[in-house]
């Protein structure tokens, strides 16, 4: 195949957003050119705009498409999305950067995303701005009581009192929080109008049924029937989404869109909402698909990816928690067995670990692992949300149903299990409970992004993969770790091949 240069602007530095796209190009026809971490910013600490304007004009000539986060292009990445006082003025004049870029290169196709900022319900300052630790908990009330005043679901005095509830903690404060709201809602309004890019998503970070989040998602829809503009897809994701526009720009590139059939644990798995999102995971599903490039098919016999959700029926808990009802309702071993007939038939086999959130289903690994070898299943992801989850199996399965599976996408699907089913499903509760106190440290003060903290972790992991998944351990092995942000929520990992 013909050589594909993508010239990618990811959401942030972390690994889930500036490397896995990356990764999983390693080995293909598809060049990624990536900025480097001195481009970058630092979780709260923006991303230099001179050096990322430099960074897209400098390699724009030479690229067959851009995957550009527009959150970082105007505000420096997710975090500084929500903290920063840039006034519109000053944000629409680096907005202009998405007509220079098509200026220095007619051909170049661009696919870009923004995300609706998000509103947490719990109070941290870890990723908002420094109030939010007093009063997160409040102004997420605030919201959602705004919103269904708006629906009629309460009456003007009944909003009003809880508003003045929530007053009283969160003080002026909330007027700052929506203030900001305003400028990013009236930038996306902006680059909706003005239609600088070839293919356009806005996705909900962390959303959910009432709140500041959905009503911005209303205003965005109602915007674009107004004003006659073409449709846009707007649903739950945020870490995920660079992947899923570089899977929908090499599927164009290429001119080849695979058909996808959906396995499910159970039919009524469609209908459950994933934790921190607003809508059945079902509903969620063939807009990824679509967004990828992809088009989901009724028609097993004809697909080119089997795609194996696995969720509960009801109700997603944590993977710290314990699985309730609608866990005990999967046919884990239909599932199991459809996923090694798949195989079989040399079929793109790719599993949507959606069992849990915030970590993979170690119950549903050890038991694939009865059925087949779990290094020679093609796409696997099961980390933080579902859409997480969702975007990067999806993206996975593309690359080898284009380009076949090399030594290259295996590592990448071993790093999975060891951070998705390790990191995130055991290591890192383990790690908060049994070593940090010890240490003196805590949750969101680990020491440093490679001190003793990281390399405890590595070998951790490497623990847990010989006793848990010792298919994984005989193959590859975890030679480093660092902690991205310096806390324990991510993990930045490379693996080796034994």
């Amino acid at each position: 195949m013909k050589k594909c240069t993508i010239l990618y602007l990811p959401l942030d530095e972390r690994p889930c957003n500036a490397e896995f796209v990356c990764k999983i190009a390693r080995g293909t026809p598809v060049e990624v050119v990536c900025p480097g971490a001195e481009i970058l910013g630092d979780k709260k600490q923006p991303a230099d705009f001179g050096k990322v304007r430099k960074f897209l004009v400098d390699n724009v000539a030479k690229a067959d498409a851009c995957v550009i986060s527009v959150d970082m292009l105007l505000y420096g990445g997710i975090v500084p999305s929500r903290l920063h006082e840039m006034t519109e003025a000053q944000l629409t004049e680096r907005l202009q950067v998405l007509a220079e870029l098509k200026k220095i290169n007619t051909y170049v196709k661009i696919y870009a995303f923004s995300l609706i900022m998000r509103c947490p319900c719990y109070s941290s300052d870890d990723e908002e701005p420094a109030y939010y630790e007093r009063c997160g908990r409040e102004i997420f009330l605030s919201g959602q009581v705004k919103h269904k005043l708006r629906e009629g679901l309460l009456t003007e005095a009944q909003a009003q009192a809880l508003l003045a509830g929530y007053k009283t903690v969160t003080g002026s404060d909330i007027d700052d929080f929506e203030k900001r709201r305003a400028t990013n809602l009236a930038m996306l309004l902006k680059l909706l109008a003005d239609n600088p890019c070839d293919y356009f998503v806005v996705p909900q970070d962390d959303s959910a049924e009432y709140g500041y989040t959905t009503m911005d998602r209303l205003a965005v829809k109602k915007f674009v029937a107004d004003n006659g503009l073409p449709d846009v897809p707007m649903y739950p994701g945020a870490d995920e989404v660079g992947m899923t526009l570089t899977s929908r720009a090499v599927t164009d590139f290429y001119g080849k869109h695979p058909q996808v059939y959906c396995h499910w644990t159970n039919e009524r798995a469609q209908n459950v909402t994933p934790l921190y999102e607003d809508r059945p995971v079902g509903k969620t599903v063939p807009v990824q698909l679509a967004v990828a490039g992809c088009a989901e098919t009724a028609d097993e016999s004809a697909c080119d990816i089997d795609l194996f959700l696995n969720y509960p029926t009801e109700k997603q808990v944590e993977a710290s928690e314990l699985p309730v009802q609608g866990y005990k309702e999967r046919n884990l071993d239909k599932f199991c067995t459809d996923a090694l007939s798949a195989l079989r038939q040399n079929k793109v086999v790719a599993i949507a670990d959606g069992g849990y959130c915030n970590g993979g289903d170690v119950e549903l690994l050890q038991m694939l692992s009865g059925h087949v070898d779990l290094t020679d299943i093609p796409a696997y992801a099961g980390w933080n949300t579902s859409s997480n989850t969702l975007g990067t199996a999806i993206c996975e399965a593309v690359f080898v149903w284009l380009f076949g599976q090399t030594e290259q996408s295996k590592l990448f699907v071993a790093e999975r299990y060891a951070e998705d089913a390790g990191y995130c499903g055991y290591v890192r509760r383990y790690m908060c409970d049994n070593v940090l106190l010890e240490w003196g440290l805590d949750y969101f003060h680990a020491d440093g992004s490679s001190g003793k903290v990281a390399a405890r972790v590595a070998q951790e992991l490497n623990a847990f993969l010989a006793d848990k998944l010792p298919q994984v351990a005989a193959k590859y092995k975890v030679s480093h770790c660092s902690m991205p942000w310096r806390r324990m929520f991510e993990v930045r990992l490379d693996m080796d091949k034994i």
